[in-house]
């Protein structure tokens, strides 16, 4: 299980922030690609988890659980243990968490891309009407200042809210946000 420490910036400027990222030695590992989210929701009355989701990214698929258990933030950063598997077929798995009993509660796209520094994962991610924001994930607060202080990000509009949060801000349905309707 790895440790998550992640911080976002809201409101960017894609232009700056791909240069202060070149300049900094990070390398793009995927390009602008549209995503699709699934969140799920436990047929159990109480989640032990704070987030359950099968993810297509471009050709990758992921499963991911956020646990609640562990879960501590602080004002700049969220950090949160993480299990995360690559699947193969995504309606294949869509198919057998629903069999399983899980209810399919959230729907949503995204264009994301994505860079490594390090070992951390930089990625910037588009919701439909809404502006870009910059999302950091490493796995420590040291590493995170680090990072921040390299690439020269003003944390005027960091924020440590999860993306749901940050779309309800917007006045948007995080539950069913798609670019076309």
């Amino acid at each position: 299980m790895k440790k998550e420490v992640e911080i976002k910036i809201l409101n960017i400027d894609k232009k700056k922030i791909k240069s202060l990222l070149k300049k900094s030695g990070a390398k793009q590992i995927l390009k602008p690609n549209l995503m699709k989210e699934m969140y799920l929701e436990s047929p159990a009355h109480e989640r032990l988890y704070s987030a359950f989701r099968l993810r297509s990214e471009g050709k990758k698929n992921f499963l991911t659980l956020k646990l609640k258990k562990g879960t501590r933030e602080s004002k700049k950063f969220q950090v949160r243990d993480e299990l995360e598997v690559e699947i193969g077929d995504f309606n294949t798995a869509k198919k057998i968490i629903q069999l399983a009993g899980f209810k399919i509660f959230r729907k949503r796209e995204k264009i994301r891309e994505k860079y490594k520094l390090n070992k951390s994962e930089i990625e910037i991610d588009e919701y439909p009407k809404m502006k870009p924001y910059l999302e950091i994930e490493t796995s420590s607060a040291k590493e995170m200042s680090y990072l921040i202080k390299i690439l020269g990000i003003s944390l005027k509009y960091a924020t440590n809210k999860t993306a749901t949060e940050i779309i309800r801000g917007a006045g948007l349905n995080p539950d069913n946000l798609f670019f076309k309707e």
